[in-house]
């Protein structure tokens, strides 16, 4: 980590900003701004410390594990500092009060043990039992005979291995013994697959495998092999292809309440798919995610980057909230050429924007300390469980303030930086989009950032880096849907897995289309045991 020490011109910019804000009868942001500084410079000294001490330990040849004491006293200062320099800790920390007046001194929280955590009750259980032999049974004292009293248990978790089943289906058939012309057969299992091997479980477990826990089909091949069950990938691909399709409704019908949402978070993220007409034989599409009221996700699939076949077709006509990275991108879906949505920034990525500066410019420790405040609000909000309007009550009389210092700082700094600086540009970046980030002040159904959407892009991301590519893009559009379909399951807090058998089986017995909304997550919740539906 490089870092820099300030020069006197810079040295002469704090102070004039520091001047500025006393004279403007701001002393106690210019006390917050100078103290934010110098703990930023003292974290770096520390850090410096270690390393100088590291390179002359290398340098004298040492090769002894035992801590120096003035190394282990500059560590023990930088672990205090990490944590006094928390951002989630509480803006003023005050005693209780009794209801007379009188300050509590409250003791210091005993330590709690760390327990084992229990085994879930919907784990099967075999129970092993151990007896002592009839001649231990005898009391050592009088040699009678003792009496069984009960039992000490204790638990051993053990792994059986997952096994295929054969299904054999013996369909009874029935012939007239008199005129030898009627012949009835029993119906068979209806199968998703006609005339295909596979079961609701197996598909399952194929498409969860790879779009849920990232593992390519040819190391699930592998893996089925070690079972004693050998299936081709290309067999697989059509497994997957098949569940997509069936699943397509009932992601079209979570696209449907995406777009009646309140909130529509939006984000893309590159997607390579197989082309052999291109030069270099991949070509780079675009999934886009949308999460609509923090409990849908529906990823929707572009051959590319551009508006056209992305946010400018899928978004046309919104006018609700639409919270995105304010990329130029998404510009048409707010100034009413392809839509009139309302706008809404992400705190998150204007933080961005001065993180990497900390170590070379120790101004920005103060609106890294403000927006970390701003988070601090948002937490203490989910703590206490806050609905909406409380949640927008609280930001109004905390994140306002905290916000007002933050713009202030925003437009001093800009006018005393030059334009070509790297922190005039993060500065200008906030200040351009300040109506957009602070949208939040307006409905508490609104947060800071757009980090959920981002959350549910990762999963995909971690995909991508173990499948490489997408064989089409009919391929890369039943990713999409099966994408989708995990990931609102996931916000649902529900298991993918028994919840995709589920949908399978009533699909394949043919579910009518008019009761579609029975199989949505929350009413298909509903409708099951909880030990059914709790997410692993």
């Amino acid at each position: 980590m490089q870092t820099a020490t300030p020069k006197p011109a810079d040295l002469e910019v704090v102070r004039e900003m520091l001047m500025s804000l006393i004279a403007e009868n701001r002393g106690e942001e210019a006390v917050d701004a100078a103290v934010a500084m110098l703990a930023k410079l003292r974290s770096i000294n520390t850090e410096l410390l270690l390393k100088v001490a590291a390179l002359g330990r290398e340098r004298s040849g040492r090769r002894s594990e035992k801590i120096d004491p003035a190394q282990l006293s500059l560590l023990l200062q930088l672990c205090n500092e990490a944590i006094d320099a928390d951002p989630n800790e509480e803006e003023e920390s005050t005693p209780p009060e009794h209801p007379d007046g009188e300050v509590i001194d409250e003791a210091p929280p005993e330590r709690k043990k760390r327990r084992r955590k229990r085994i879930a009750p919907t784990i099967p259980r075999d129970v092993v039992r151990h007896e002592l032999k009839s001649e231990e049974r005898a009391c050592t004292g009088c040699g009678e005979p003792m009496s069984h009293i009960g039992d000490d248990v204790s638990e051993v978790l053990e792994l059986v291995p997952a096994q295929f089943r054969v299904q054999e289906h013996h369909r009874a058939k029935y012939a007239c013994p008199t005129c030898k012309e009627t012949v009835k057969t029993a119906p068979g299992p209806v199968k998703l697959i006609e005339k295909g091997l596979p079961g609701p479980g197996l598909l399952a477990h194929v498409v969860q495998s790879k779009y849920e826990d990232a593992l390519p089909l040819q190391r699930l091949r592998k893996i089925y092999q070690r079972a004693g069950v050998d299936v081709s990938v290309s067999t697989m691909c059509d497994w997957v292809a098949a569940v997509a399709e069936q699943l397509r409704p009932l992601v079209d019908r979570f696209w449907d309440l995406t777009l009646a949402s309140h909130v529509l978070q939006m984000d893309g993220t590159g997607f390579k798919v197989l082309d052999r007409d291109d030069p270099e034989h991949i070509r780079k599409g675009t999934m886009w995610c949308h999460v609509g009221d923090r409990r849908y996700v529906v990823f929707k699939y572009s051959p590319t980057g551009k508006g056209d076949d992305g946010p400018w077709t899928n978004l046309a006509g919104r006018e609700g909230y639409v919270q995105t990275d304010a990329a130029n991108i998404f510009d048409r879906l707010h100034n009413g050429k392809r839509a009139h949505a309302v706008e809404v920034g992400c705190m998150a990525h204007a933080r961005r924007k001065f993180y990497p500066l900390q170590d070379s410019d120790p101004r920005v420790a103060y609106p890294l300390q403000l927006i970390g405040k701003l988070y601090h609000v948002e937490h203490v909000a989910d703590q206490q469980g806050l609905s909406p309007d409380e949640r927008l009550q609280m930001r109004n009389q905390r994140s306002k303030t905290i916000l007002e210092r933050l713009h202030n700082w925003l437009v001093r700094t800009t006018a005393n930086e030059p334009p070509e600086a790297v922190l005039h540009k993060a500065c200008a970046y906030s200040l351009n989009h300040w109506t957009a980030l602070t949208r939040f002040l307006e409905d508490g159904r609104l947060t800071p950032d757009n980090n959920l959407c981002e959350l549910q892009i990762r999963s995909l991301a971690i995909g991508r880096k173990n499948f490489l590519f997408a064989g089409s893009d009919a391929g890369a559009e039943h990713a999409a849907i099966l994408y989708s379909f995990f990931r609102t399951s996931a916000l649902h807090g529900i298991d993918g897995y028994t919840y995709l058998i589920d949908v399978l089986e009533k699909i394949a017995t043919g579910w009518p289309a008019s009761r579609i909304d029975e199989l949505l997550p929350d009413s298909w919740r509903r409708s099951r045991p909880a030990t059914d539906v709790q997410a692993t």
